[in-house]
């Protein structure tokens, strides 16, 4: 699965951290600037999901 993540620096490895919880991260791509807001950017993840215990 592919997942999107855009905001801040800050936000956007909060949100990895979170992730990483309930997804093995296979993949993190660069992380590319937004265009229309300065400061924000967005990365690409790809995931497999965590099997049940």
């Amino acid at each position: 699965m592919r997942i999107r993540i855009d905001g801040t620096r800050a936000e956007i490895i909060d949100a990895l951290f979170r992730l990483r919880l309930h997804f093995t991260v296979i993949g993190v791509s660069r992380a590319y600037p937004d265009r229309t807001r300065p400061h924000h950017w967005r990365v690409y993840l790809t995931t497999a999901r965590n099997r049940q215990k």
